[in-house]
C-alpha cells in the first residue's frame, strides 16, 4: 500500500470502535524523486517538546533523524513538492526513519494512542478528528494564558492525554442532553471507551482526570476555564 499511496495510517484493531484503536502507526515514504503516480511526500512537520514548550520540527531525507525522538501532541503534516498536504492529529508518540534503498526513506510515527486523519489531499477525515481538534484547541487557552500549563500538558504520556480527552468529552456530553440525543453513536462509544480505560488503563485514566483538574486550576486563576461548568459532572450518564 505504501508503494501505491506514498503514506498509510495503520491501526491496531481492538474491540469497541476502530475510530479509537489501541495503537496507531503513520508510515510515510519520502523519496528523492516523485513517482507521479500518487501523492509524493517530500517532507514532514511535527512538534517536539523542548524545555516544556512545543517546538515545530521539519524533516526531509537530507536531514539526519537521530535515534527515535518523541513527538509531542498536535498536528503532523505530510507535504509534497507542490506544498500540498495531508494532516493528522496525534496525542504523541515516537518517530523513526528507516532507509528504503538509496532513494527513499520510511518515516514511521508509532503511538499507543490514536492517530487521526484530519485533512488533506488524499484522505477522508476520521469521524473523531473534529472532537480531538476541538480538545487540542481548548488546551491552547491555558497554554496561552496560564504559566506552567504548557509544561504540565507536555509532561504526560500519549495515553494519559488520550484518557484526558475521553474524560473531557464525557463531561461535555453529560452536561448537554441534546448532544447525547443528536449523537447516539458517539454517546455509546464514550460509554465503551470510558469503561475500557477505567478497567484496562486505570493509571492513565486517573492521570488524565488529574491533568484536567490541574489545567483547570491553572486556567481559573487567569479566568480561562476550559471545562464544562457543571459541579455535578463525572460520568454518571455513561453508565445508564
Amino acid at each position: 500500500m505504501i508503494e501505491r499511496l506514498g503514506f498509510v495510517l495503520v491501526h491496531d484493531e481492538r474491540a469497541g470502535d476502530s475510530a479509537a484503536p489501541a495503537g496507531s502507526h503513520l508510515v510515510v515514504a519520502l523519496r528523492d524523486k516523485p513517482t507521479l503516480a500518487h501523492f509524493d511526500p517530500e517532507r514532514m512537520t511535527w512538534y517536539v517538546t523542548v524545555g516544556g514548550k512545543g517546538q515545530l520540527v521539519e524533516y526531509q531525507r537530507s536531514r539526519a533523524l537521530r535515534g527515535e525522538p518523541h513527538v509531542a501532541w498536535g498536528h503532523v503534516h505530510v507535504i509534497d513538492r507542490l506544498e500540498v498536504q495531508n494532516a493528522f492529529l496525534t496525542f504523541g508518540g515516537v518517530i523513526r526513519a528507516v532507509p528504503m534503498g538509496p532513494d527513499a526513506t520510511l518515516v514511521i510515527l508509532d503511538s499507543p494512542a490514536p492517530i487521526l486523519r484530519w485533512s488533506g489531499h488524499s484522505q477522508d477525515v476520521d469521524p473523531m478528528a473534529p472532537q480531538v481538534a476541538a480538545f487540542f484547541a481548548r488546551l491552547m487557552v491555558p497554554i496561552d494564558f496560564a504559566p506552567g500549563a504548557e509544561a504540565r500538558i507536555a509532561g504526560v504520556p500519549p495515553l494519559t492525554l488520550y484518557a484526558a480527552f475521553v474524560a473531557d468529552l464525557c463531561d461535555r456530553y453529560q452536561c448537554a442532553r441534546p448532544l447525547r440525543e443528536m449523537n447516539p453513536h458517539l454517546s455509546r462509544w464514550l460509554t465503551v471507551e470510558m469503561h475500557r480505560l477505567e478497567t484496562a488503563r486505570p493509571g492513565d485514566w486517573a492521570a488524565g482526570q488529574q491533568l484536567l483538574a490541574d489545567v483547570e486550576q491553572l486556567s481559573s486563576i487567569y479566568g480561562a476555564s476550559v471545562r464544562p461548568n457543571d459541579p455535578g459532572r463525572r460520568s454518571t450518564w455513561a453508565r445508564a
